[in-house]
């Protein structure tokens, strides 16, 4: 009897007791005849059958446990990966040395190289957190306060000569102020001749930001902020507002929106230009729900459109169907450059010459995903998720030794062609003996039809693996839309879709966005000319109380 044909007489398996009595009673029938090999082999089949159990009660478990915890990352556990190449080293059939230990000595000597590169790197080596209070204090008002010893304390009670100043110990307290709103009265004085009584003059007004608006730049770049960077609905900051006592309806509150809106329109203008000029564009898109009383049920499902440029800034443009037309198509029509998106058939037509002759960028984070929604339920798919992991490893490396395009390319050829040519080989052996309708089939499609635009990076240092950092971007639209649900009309979104244009490039930048904005407003209230608006863009700006400490020399 071969190893198969025990296996496949190995009864299935029910209670432990009765899977024990029906191995006990089918063994002791094959030594009675005297097929001893047999019996031999019954016996380590059905142990081969228990320990394989074993292993996918294992995976099991560690699947549960990552959904109880709530955890979403793709990240695979080191105990369930072993699981997973034990599985696939058993199934056999790959050409290549494949295991955890092997594995683990790649990323191990890997991790080695980045440990190294990090610790010889240029400019100052990273500095150990201290251990402290835990906050920091950055531009905030600072009050010094004396605290003296006790009259009943200051002599000494051995001696009884007076205690001498030796010093003092420094303790911080942090108090919150709340914030409030100041009521500006500008009295302005008129003017008149009592003699010709011809003409009235009258002191200038202080330059308001909107039309018929009592808004300071202040407020309104606080209402900005509080809606598109800190995700709070109008309504909400109505009554925020009247508990510091203003009470501000949520109809004027939308209306200062709307304004600053169209006002920050020509800067915004500016950044799409800057965009469609940069070296490698990248784009993804979200949906928004709009209210349209023309639409069944009043609401239609529009999109943000998300650009990200060289210089990281950041463009959204509003489109009120998901089709191309008012997005890619129109805004990236004729680019030859490089453009980074998804696999998505709505980009198709910026690569194919219908629309643009682009070239394609692919992403890494969305290939994958395809594999990594089988990690619990496909042994097969831990060897490629392991070599795309690596690929990002070869990447923390260039990183931690700084290199610049060209050095990084070559690092590339060097470490990461190797990389992906394994990887290429898997997928093609899978893709040729995996029926197409499994969902394995699927995802190793997708990446061999990518593949081109995906390996498109190799060639340029300038260029990413994966369009994280458009995804990013987006995710402050989707936390938004959760709190306010809607925009109240498609020219609102529109203007949403400037604000946070502004919102998600000052934080590129690492530019606070609500100084910016009111310095911003300020000057285009005050009149600000086109031909300089570049100088208010994020990239560009100082923060005043900055520049007059850097002008006094503190």
């Amino acid at each position: 009897m071969s190893r198969a044909d025990a296996a496949a007489a190995v009864p299935s398996l029910g209670s432990g007791r009765e899977a024990l009595q029906q191995v006990r009673t089918s063994a002791r029938a094959l030594l009675e005849q005297g097929k001893v090999e047999e019996a031999s082999e019954f016996f380590l089949a059905a142990l081969e059958a228990v320990l394989v159990k074993n292993r996918d009660l294992e995976l099991l478990i560690a699947k549960l446990r990552r959904q109880e915890f709530g955890t979403k990352s793709e990240r695979l556990d080191p105990a369930q990966l072993t699981l997973l190449f034990e599985a696939m080293v058993e199934q056999g059939g790959e050409d290549e040395p494949v295991g955890p230990d092997l594995e683990a000595r790649e990323d191990a000597e890997l991790d080695r190289e980045i440990e190294e590169a990090e610790q010889t790197a240029e400019g100052a080596p990273r500095k150990k957190r201290k251990k402290g209070s835990g906050w920091k204090a950055k531009g905030i008002a600072r009050r010094s306060h004396q605290a003296r010893v006790p009259e009943s304390e200051r002599t000494c009670t051995s001696c009884g000569k007076e205690k001498r100043r030796i010093g003092e110990d420094l303790t911080r307290r942090l108090e919150y102020v709340p914030g409030h709103f100041v009521e500006h009265e500008h009295h302005l004085e008129k003017l008149a001749c009592s003699t010709c009584k011809d003409g009235v003059t009258t002191a200038p007004a202080p330059a308001q930001v909107l039309s018929r608006s009592a808004a300071e730049p202040s407020l309104l770049s606080h209402l900005v902020v509080s809606k598109h960077a800190d995700h709070a609905p109008l309504h909400r900051l109505s009554r925020i507002y009247a508990r510091s006592g203003a009470d501000i309806p949520v109809s004027t509150l939308s209306d200062w929106m709307a304004g600053v809106g169209d006002l920050v329109a020509p800067l915004v203008a500016r950044l799409e230009q800057r965009i469609l000029g940069a070296h490698v564009v990248r784009t993804d898109a979200t949906g928004l729900k709009v209210l349209d009383p023309q639409s069944p049920k009043n609401i239609r499902r529009g999109t943000i459109w998300a650009y990200v440029g060289d210089d990281r800034d950041v463009l959204f443009r509003y489109a009120s169907t998901g089709t191309g037309e008012k997005g890619p198509w129109k805004l990236l029509a004729g680019r030859t450059g490089y453009i980074q998106a998804d696999g998505a058939n709505v980009f198709d037509r910026l690569f194919n010459g219908q629309v643009a002759s682009a070239m394609e960028l692919g992403c890494w984070s969305h290939a994958r995903r395809g594999l990594v929604a089988l990690r619990d339920t496909d042994c097969r798919v831990a060897y490629p998720l392991k070599l795309i992991a690596r690929l990002y490893r070869i990447e923390h490396l260039g990183d931690a030794r700084e290199l610049k395009p060209d050095a990084r390319s070559r690092l590339r050829k060097k470490r990461t062609v190797p990389v992906l040519q394994k990887l290429k080989r898997w997928l093609i052996t899978i893709g040729t003996s995996e029926p197409p309708s499994t969902a394995l089939a699927k995802a190793v499609a997708y990446i061999l039809n990518q593949w081109d635009a995906l390996i498109r990076f190799v060639e340029d240092g300038r260029l990413s693996p994966d369009n994280n950092l458009c995804e990013q971007q987006i995710r402050d639209i989707a936390i938004g839309r959760k709190n306010y649900l809607f925009a109240g009309s498609h020219d609102a979104a529109e203007r949403a879709a400037n604000l946070y244009s502004l919102t998600r490039t000052c934080a590129q930048h690492g530019v606070p966005p609500l100084p910016y904005l009111t310095t911003v407003l300020s000057k285009l209230a005050s009149g600000w000319d086109d031909e300089r608006l570049d100088e208010l863009l994020p990239h560009c700006w100082q923060d005043p109380e900055a520049a007059a400490e850097d002008a006094s020399g503190l």
